[in-house]
């Protein structure tokens, strides 16, 4: 009897196949290089943020001026601060904003505290004591945005109220990325 002996190759590449690669393959590839690059450059541009922006307005002997959270990342800081400026406070200062953008804060504080606050279905409203100069207060928001949030956008309104009413109102819109 005789056996038959195999002989097995120890190449890793013995095999793979020496045609060259499907069209669609390379096509895929090709794509996913360039969706890759496109992420870079974007990164590397601070497309991605995170950024701050601004806005402002004027209205019933107020000013109000906002720096906000253009583009924040989960996990990172997205602080929001008002400055209000006005010849006339009373003896507090009502600020109304959207409650559903704290909906993906991790709230800290507000600085200065406010000594009151309430809300509804639609509004958080806070009261602050007028400003010690009697002219401009500054309130500063410390909020994150909350670990584990997906992107998504974020709009709303912050408004001075005068017996209940908005005198001067300010809108933003903050992106949330992954």
């Amino acid at each position: 009897m005789r056996e038959q002996v195999t002989i097995r190759s120890d190449a890793t590449t013995s095999d793979l196949s020496d045609s060259p690669p499907r069209t669609g393959a390379r096509v895929g590839r090709r794509l996913g290089v360039g969706v890759l690059l496109l992420i870079t450059a974007a990164a590397a541009f601070d497309v991605l943020g995170p950024r701050t922006g601004d806005t402002s307005s004027a209205g019933g002997g107020y000013a109000l001026a906002l720096e906000y959270p253009q583009i924040a990342r989960a996990g990172e800081p997205a602080p929001l601060i008002l400055t209000i400026t006005s010849d006339a406070f009373g003896d507090s200062v009502d600020v109304r904003l959207c409650g559903t953008y704290f909906e993906h804060l991790d709230f800290q504080a507000w600085y200065p505290s406010p000594s009151a606050e309430s809300s509804d279905a639609e509004w958080v409203i806070y009261e602050f004591d007028p400003a010690p100069d009697g002219r401009t207060l500054r309130v500063a928001l410390d909020a994150r945005v909350a670990p584990g949030q997906l992107g998504g956008r974020d709009a709303c309104e912050v408004s001075v109220l005068d017996h209940g009413d908005p005198v001067v109102t300010a809108t933003w819109t903050t992106w949330r990325m992954p």
